[in-house]
């Protein structure tokens, strides 16, 4: 008996090694990964950088702003650094991997509504999906910024050990996609894009004005309208050389005349211009920028076209600050 319980672990044992290995392997191409590898490869100058979540990832087009600028007789490096579904701490680790291995002479941040004072996790069980990067990109930031209890940092450090852990969301995702393929049999197909089903979207816009101007006056009366996360990546940009710039990413036209137009947003926009100011950086309301729908793939990320208008827009808008004045030797 003694013999099967030995020969039961042992086997046991073997088969989580080896799905440990494989799902650590099948993550190797995981999209932080991707991105990581993509900043890495740049050139030793990063001209202009940008930093956010699915808003930049789906706004910013690299291609648009560097043809702008050649336009100008200026040639330049573009990298979007954008990452969908990420906090700030993601954000930080990204800005700092590209500080250290480049030149980043500008520094894009894009955000929307009261992203800027946006809180940081607050149990391991947060980091899934992209935030699983935080497992291997500089997870001291995470213990520093997450505010977790005894229990969330133990649990912290032990997922960081194993793959089936730390990666489990590459597994669930697979499974969720095959539930969500079944549940669309004899059903009309729903719409999606690059981030997933499009509907899944509007959910993540306030419910209603009035709740979006409340939030508006409660992060006005707290006084927190720029994170300590935001703080320590613009100080570090800053300290490197990088002139930055905070835009607000555009914003589907039903969401700018729903939520842009209150009384409320107009002073919480102006009280978060001076924190940006104070920081250090330059504020760019850039949300009216691309006026028509059919530029969106949703009610809050850019479709192709859009990101295109956008890019150029932010281009020129980074060339009538003077900060490429005169071509510079590569």
């Amino acid at each position: 008996m003694k013999r099967e319980v030995i020969i039961a672990i042992c086997c046991t044992a073997v088969m989580v090694a080896a799905a440990n290995f494989a799902v650590g392997r099948a993550a190797s191409n995981s999209v932080p990964r991707q991105l990581m590898r993509k900043i890495n490869a740049a050139g030793p100058v990063i001209d202009v950088l940008g930093i956010g979540n699915s808003l930049m990832a789906a706004g910013f087009d690299p291609t648009a702003a560097q043809d702008t600028f050649q336009k100008a007789g200026r040639s330049v490096i573009a990298v979007n650094g954008g990452l969908g579904a990420t906090t700030e701490i993601e954000q930080l680790a990204l800005t700092r991997l590209a500080l250290r291995k480049h030149t980043v002479l500008d520094l894009v941040y894009g955000f929307c509504d009261l992203q800027l004072t946006t809180g940081v996790p607050l149990k391991n069980s947060e980091l899934i999906g992209n935030r699983a990067m935080l497992y291997y990109l500089e997870p001291q930031l995470t213990l520093r910024y997450g505010r977790f209890d005894l229990l969330n940092r133990l649990e912290f450090q032990t997922y960081r050990c194993c793959a089936l852990l730390r990666e489990r969301s590459n597994i669930w995702a697979k499974v969720e996609k095959m539930r969500r393929a079944m549940e669309e049999v004899g059903m009309p197909r729903q719409e999606t894009n690059q981030f997933g089903r499009r509907a899944d979207f509007n959910l993540l816009e306030s419910a209603d004005s009035n709740e979006f101007a409340r939030h508006c006056r409660e992060k006005m009366t707290s006084g927190d309208l720029l994170s300590p996360v935001l703080q320590e990546l613009f100080q570090e940009a800053e300290a490197s050389g990088s002139r930055i710039t905070v835009v607000e990413m555009p914003m589907h036209p039903l969401h700018v005349s729903r939520f842009y137009g209150l009384a409320a947003w107009k002073e919480f926009r102006s009280q978060s211009r001076l924190a940006v100011e104070r920081a250090g950086a330059v504020y760019i309301d850039g949300s009216g920028w691309v006026p028509d729908e059919g530029d969106f793939q949703d009610h809050l990320h850019l479709a192709r076209s859009g990101a295109a208008r956008f890019s150029r827009l932010l281009a020129e808008e980074l060339l009538r600050r003077g900060a490429y004045g005169a071509p510079r030797a590569r």
